[in-house]
């Protein structure tokens, strides 16, 4: 933020959400097959989208979250799945034995998975939850410093026509605009404040699977 010249696109720009729509509906296929030297096991990789959104509706957060989870254990492994994701498979024909084996036993793999990604998202949101509390109680403060100040200039508005009307003015006009001025002041103050605390919610929409990666050893 202290550098000049630079954009901040937020996740729930148009621009990011078009983009992430394009990739996530690219013809890329939902079920694919790897072969590859540092898998011990046959298993299941199973890609993620986990998202997260206040309570007005704006993404606070979104990602793919790739969970290996191999046949023999049901041993949910991040860290691997993120490998076998960017992992380049060895051109090879496949065990057909051991891919009907693995497909037989999805059920068991999608449900440890399922499991692991559950945990996960419990975890990010009460992190998320705990961070945006602290940055809505700061912005709560800043608003209620600016509608004290607020308050004190039209106030001192009022009481100087006042001053005048009892010199002999005629100042109902004035005194009525300023009223309604620090009436539209609380209306928007209290607007500003329902937006902060929707703000402050934190919704975890259920994951979804984006795709599937048999994924087997050399």
């Amino acid at each position: 933020m202290d550098h000049e010249g630079i954009e901040y696109v937020s996740p729930d720009a148009d621009l990011v959400q078009e983009l992430m729509r394009r990739v996530l509906d690219s013809e890329q296929g939902t079920v694919g097959l790897k072969l590859l030297p540092f898998v011990d096991e046959p298993g299941i990789t199973y890609n993620y989208r986990v998202r997260f959104e206040d309570g007005a509706g704006g993404v606070i957060r979104e990602e793919l979250i790739p969970v290996f989870v191999d046949a023999v254990r049901l041993d949910p492994q991040q860290r691997l799945g993120q490998r076998i994701i960017e992992g380049d498979t060895i051109k090879s024909t496949p065990d057909g034995d051991r891919v009907r084996t693995l497909l037989e036993h999805q059920s068991e793999m999608r449900s440890s998975a399922d499991r692991y990604v559950s945990h996960r998202v419990e975890s990010q949101r009460n992190k998320l939850h705990e961070r945006r509390r602290e940055e809505t109680q700061q912005e709560l403060d800043d608003l209620e410093a600016y509608a004290e100040a607020e308050r004190e200039r039209i106030e001192t508005f009022i009481s100087a026509y006042k001053r005048k009307a009892e010199a002999g003015s005629d100042m109902d006009i004035a005194i009525r605009k300023q009223r309604d001025r620090l009436s539209k002041l609380e209306d928007r103050i209290e607007t500003r404040r329902r937006e902060l605390q929707r703000k402050a919610q934190v919704i975890s929409l259920a994951p979804e699977v984006e795709s599937i990666c048999l994924t087997l050893p050399v």
